[in-house]
């Protein structure tokens, strides 16, 4: 997430507080009830990987790797290849997968073009959010590739576990995934 998009609340907060503090007298708000906020079904760890990629949430994907890789799959020219016709992504699904988990860095070609930078690990998120996000990915944009259940993320994860640093291409080409 950008500094900007962090920020923008923050400001919006300040300029609120000091707006307030210049009001000549209290104003005590309406009483508004309160709606119960329910999570979406298909962010349910049985259902996510299986829903069609246009009805997924943005969830991860809007919050986290949109920054890098767009809200339409197309990268950052130069810095962060396309997820969208990437053959990673329309790729064996283990791979992406351990992306996804463990990172990645050093150079990478993706349709045609070199890249040569850094992603994070994500393992920190759960096996159902990487699902979902990986299918989401891979089914948006024009791509092909099949949907990723939370059983393939455990199954991967279980086989890297005993990864410390990012993956580079040369590693996660020549590894045994499934």
């Amino acid at each position: 997430m950008s500094t900007a998009r962090l920020l923008a609340p923050l400001a919006l907060c300040a300029g609120l507080a000091v707006a307030l503090s210049h009001r000549a007298a209290p104003v005590t708000p309406a009483p508004v009830a309160a709606a119960p906020v329910t999570a979406p079904a298909l962010l349910t760890s049985s259902s996510a990987a299986l829903a069609p990629a246009e009805s997924l949430p943005s969830g991860v994907y809007g919050t986290v790797c949109v920054t890098c890789y767009q809200a339409n799959g197309q990268g950052m020219e130069g810095a962060f290849p396309p997820l969208a016709g990437s053959e990673i992504v329309n790729g064996p699904a283990e791979r992406q997968i351990a992306i996804v988990l463990w990172g990645l860095t050093g150079p990478v070609t993706v349709k045609g073009k070199k890249y040569n930078s850094i992603m994070s690990p994500w393992n920190s998120l759960s096996d159902a959010d990487i699902a979902t996000t990986i299918t989401y990915e891979r089914q948006s944009w024009g791509n092909t590739g099949s949907a990723v259940t939370p059983a393939q993320v455990a199954a991967v994860r279980a086989l890297t576990k005993n990864r410390k640093q990012p993956w580079t291409w040369d590693e996660l080409s020549k590894a045994k995934l499934n």
